[in-house]
C-alpha cells in the first residue's frame, strides 16, 4: 500500500541488521550444491516479499545481498520484524488503520515464518526450530494458591458447559514445561486470579497457547488476518481446536467433518444452548485476543448449522471476551467484553507499540487522556462491548518475595499485562488492578453486562462502586 510508513522503517531495519552486519568469511554450505541451493531459494523468496512490500509502498527496493550473506542475521531479522515496527515510534504516529493490515505486510510476516522454517538445521549455531500451522496447547489448571503455584494438566479432561469455564487466551511460545508454564502464566497473570473460591472451585480454568514452534511471524500474520476478515476468519487449527473442546456448547455428542460440516450428534434447544454460552469467560492478552476472536467465528460456523440466525446471535453474545492490549476489531462483536489497555498520559514517542500497530485510530480515540480519574471509559457502538483506558504510572513497581519495591520490567509503554494484573505497590488506590480482578471474578462466575462490574466484595477493596466511578467519568468527559 503506498505510503506505508512501516516500510522505510523496515527497510533501515533490513540494512542495518542484515547488510551491514559482517558476513560470514565463506559462503556456508558452498561443498554442498543441495544445500547451497536450498539456501539460495529460501533466502530469494524472503528478499522478494521485503521488496514486494517495500516497493508497494513506495519505497526503493533493497540493495543487493552479499553472496557470503550470514543468515543468523538474516534469520534474526525474521524473528525481530514486528520489534523493529514497535520501536519506531515516529511511524507508528502515522499509520492508518488501512496501512496496519496492508496485504503485502501480512505476505512478508508469512514469508517470514516461512523462512524461519526453511532455516530448521540450517544454520550452525542456531537451535531454533520451526513448524508452522501448529495447532493449540490446551491446559487445565489446578490453583490452589494463585496462579504463582499453580499445576498444569493436559489430557483426561472436557471443557463442561454445564460449569462456569474460564479459558486464558494467551500469546505464548513456550515449551510445555511445568517450569515454563508456571513462570509464564505468572509473569502476565500474577495475582488476578488469587480468589480460590472462584478459580478452581465455582470455575474450571484453562490455558490454551501455541506451542513454541509456532514461528513469531505466523503470529502476526494471523492478528492481521483477523482484524483484516474480522467477521469470518478463522484456520483449520481455530476449528479444531473449537470443534475438539467447545462443540459441547453447540449440542451433545456433535461431530465434525473435514469441511467444518457438521456431520453427526443433536443440538440442544434454544435455551439451553444460549445458557451454556454464558458459561464461557475468556481473558485474552494481545494476540491471544486475536485466538478469541478466530474461535468465536468458528463457534458461529459450526453453530449456525444447528440453531436459526437470531438464537445464534444472542447465545454468541452470552461470551464475555475480557482482553488486555488488543482493543475490539468490530464495532459490533459476536461477543460482549471489556477490553484494557494502558497508556501514558502523555504518549508522545511512547505510545503503546502493538495496540497502536494493530488499531491504530481506534487507539486514538479511545486511550487515557489527563484526567482527574485514573480510568476512562468508552462504550462500543453494541452497547456491549467496553474499553477502559488505565492511566500509565511512571513508578509502577511490584512486592518482591523479601516485600521491597521493584519495577516492573520491560513494560513496553504499557503493553505487558503485568501492569493490570499485579497490584502496583506505589498506589494507594489501584483502581486498574481492583476493577480488572473484579470484572474476571463476575464474569467467570456467570455475570453478564453491567453486573460484571458488581462489588465482589473480596476483591475490589477500597474501591466500591467501580461502575459509578466508570460513569462519573462518562459524565465529566460530556462536559469537555
Amino acid at each position: 500500500m503506498n505510503n506505508n510508513p512501516l516500510a522505510k522503517v523496515i527497510r533501515d531495519a533490513f540494512i542495518e541488521n542484515v547488510i551491514s552486519r559482517p558476513a560470514a568469511a565463506v559462503a556456508p554450505a558452498a561443498a554442498d550444491p543441495t544445500a547451497a541451493i536450498l539456501r539460495h531459494k529460501r533466502i530469494f523468496l524472503f528478499e522478494r516479499a521485503v521488496n514486494k512490500f517495500l516497493i508497494n509502498s513506495g519505497e526503493a527496493p533493497l540493495p543487493p545481498l552479499p553472496e557470503n550473506l550470514d543468515e543468523k542475521n538474516l534469520l534474526t531479522f525474521s524473528l525481530q520484524l514486528s520489534g523493529y515496527i514497535r520501536d519506531a515510534q515516529p511511524a507508528l504516529d502515522r499509520l492508518t488503520a488501512a496501512q496496519a493490515c496492508d496485504p503485502d505486510l501480512i505476505n512478508l510476516y508469512q514469508a517470514a515464518a516461512g523462512y524461519s522454517v526453511a532455516c530448521n538445521h540450517q544454520i550452525d549455531g542456531s537451535k531454533y526450530v520451526f513448524r508452522e500451522h501448529c495447532d493449540y496447547r490446551l491446559w487445565k489448571l489446578r490453583l490452589t494458591n494463585g496462579v504463582e503455584h499453580v499445576k498444569f494438566n493436559n489430557h483426561g479432561f472436557i471443557i463442561n458447559p454445564k460449569h462456569h469455564n474460564l479459558l486464558l487466551a494467551m500469546p505464548f511460545h513456550i515449551r510445555d514445561t511445568q517450569e515454563d508454564l508456571q513462570n509464564w502464566t505468572f509473569r502476565f497473570l500474577n495475582h488476578s486470579l488469587d480468589n480460590s473460591e472462584i478459580f478452581g472451585g465455582r470455575a474450571d480454568v484453562f490455558l490454551a497457547h501455541f506451542p513454541i514452534e509456532q514461528p513469531r511471524g505466523e503470529k502476526f500474520a494471523l492478528s492481521l488476518q483477523t482484524i483484516r476478515r474480522p467477521e469470518d476468519f478463522f484456520t483449520a487449527a481455530d476449528m479444531r481446536f473449537v470443534s475438539q473442546n467447545l462443540a459441547g456448547f453447540l449440542g451433545s455428542d456433535i461431530r465434525t467433518d473435514e469441511q467444518n460440516r457438521i456431520c453427526g450428534g443433536c443440538p440442544f434447544d434454544n435455551e439451553t444452548f444460549k445458557n451454556n454460552l454464558r458459561n464461557l469467560t475468556i481473558v485474552s492478552y494481545c494476540a491471544g485476543a486475536a485466538h478469541a476472536h478466530r474461535w468465536v467465528n468458528a463457534l458461529d460456523h459450526l453453530a449456525s448449522q444447528l440453531y436459526d440466525r437470531q438464537t445464534v446471535k444472542d447465545g454468541l453474545q452470552n461470551i464475555f471476551v475480557i482482553s488486555y492490549a488488543f482493543l475490539p476489531i468490530q464495532q459490533h462483536s459476536k461477543y460482549s467484553g471489556v477490553h484494557f489497555m494502558s497508556n501514558y498520559a502523555d504518549d508522545t514517542l511512547r505510545k503503546e507499540p502493538f495496540i497502536k500497530m494493530f488499531n491504530p485510530e481506534l487507539y486514538e480515540a479511545v486511550k487515557y487522556r489527563p484526567s482527574p480519574l485514573p480510568v476512562r471509559m468508552t462504550v462500543m457502538p453494541d452497547d456491549r462491548n467496553r474499553i477502559i483506558a488505565c492511566n500509565l504510572p511512571a513508578d509502577f513497581a511490584v512486592r518482591n518475595a523479601d516485600g521491597g519495591l521493584q519495577p516492573l520490567t520491560d513494560i513496553e509503554n504499557g503493553h505487558h499485562m503485568g501492569l493490570i494484573t499485579a497490584p502496583n505497590a506505589n498506589s494507594n488506590t489501584d483502581i486498574p488492578f481492583k476493577l480488572f480482578k473484579n470484572i474476571v471474578e463476575n464474569a467467570t462466575i456467570g455475570r453478564r453486562g453491567r453486573e460484571v462490574f458488581q462489588t465482589t466484595g473480596r476483591a475490589i477493596g477500597s474501591l466500591s462502586q467501580p461502575l459509578a466511578v466508570l460513569h462519573n467519568y462518562r459524565r465529566i468527559a460530556a462536559k469537555d
